[in-house]
């Protein structure tokens, strides 16, 4: 006996054959269909706010979150220092007499030793300041949006790495240069890699350095050359000149608090100073500029 579709009975089997319908039809929606890009959930989130879902409004990307290309318009700015600083050590490049004269070819004038530069006025150079805590995740494309160039250049002239410390996002170029007319090597034992020039040439490597952190670069030709690679995992960071001023550009406008380090190359007579914390406010870094101070004990 077929159910009256005006009866209790006929009326709860149209509901089940409607909800069967429309289960077919959706696919039947898993949770993590409904949480992937374009599902149910995702299309109830961040339509009023205009955000991302596992993002901050920064754009900086939050544990779960998508890494994003964000930047602000927040300044930070200061200064490195050094008390006690070392006098100029000429290095003996004399074992090497191509050396000398391709520094004279070059009106190079005569090469020291590059651990430890300090400026007239107490400012220490080649140290890395960077952001470490506070930002969230980076997948960068464009570091010419952050003030860094597309590629860093590590060239190997007069027998000597210049520059003899760089910093670097994991994502950029590096491209590894000989301008010299004589056999180099460029010897990165972090990276087990080891690469042979041997005569004036170049070669790119796209997203080399991978791992956060210092990388030395060696010859074995020539054993006093090194350089410093110092691989930062956000664009939030700056190198010292001689004068030992850094400014670090574009941070996130949002209220937030960073931790902000420093880093030198290692010297045992060199004590470096603690991390530091900036908060930044209504688009401006509460606490102002940063000094930081290393101390040389000869």
């Amino acid at each position: 006996m077929q159910a009256d579709r005006f009866s209790p009975l006929g009326f709860g089997v149209t509901v089940l054959m409607i909800a069967s319908l429309l289960a077919l039809i959706s696919g039947c929606e898993t949770k993590k269909q409904a949480r992937a890009p374009g599902g149910s959930e995702q299309n109830s989130v961040g339509v009023d706010s205009g955000t991302t879902p596992g993002t901050s409004e920064t754009g900086a990307g939050e544990a779960g979150g998508s890494p994003k290309q964000k930047f602000g318009s927040v300044a930070l700015t200061g200064i490195v220092k050094i008390a006690g600083a070392p006098a100029k050590v000429p290095l003996d490049i004399s074992a090497k007499p191509e050396c000398g004269k391709q520094r004279e070819a070059q009106s190079l004038g005569p090469l020291n030793a590059e651990t430890i530069v300090a400026g007239a006025d107490g400012g220490l150079k080649d140290c890395i300041v960077y952001i470490s805590k506070g930002l969230g995740r980076y997948n960068l494309k464009d570091m010419g949006t952050y003030g860094h160039p597309a590629k860093v250049v590590i060239d190997q002239k007069g027998c000597q790495y210049t520059p003899h410390v760089f910093a670097l996002h994991k994502d950029q170029q590096v491209v590894l240069k000989n301008s010299d007319p004589f056999l180099h090597n460029v010897s990165i034992p972090q990276l087990s890699f080891n690469l042979s020039m041997a005569s004036v040439g170049e070669e790119v490597r796209d997203r080399f350095f991978k791992k956060a952190g210092p990388h030395v670069c060696q010859c074995s030709v020539h054993p006093w050359m090194s350089a410093y690679a110092f691989v930062v995992k956000n664009p939030f960071f700056s190198q010292t000149a001689e004068d030992g001023k850094f400014s670090i550009g574009k941070l996130p406008d949002g209220d937030g608090t960073y931790t902000v380090e420093v880093w030198h190359e290692k010297d045992r007579k060199l004590k470096a100073p603690k991390a530091q914390k900036i908060t930044v406010k209504d688009g401006a870094v509460v606490e102002g500029n940063i000094v930081f101070e290393f101390t040389y004990k000869g």
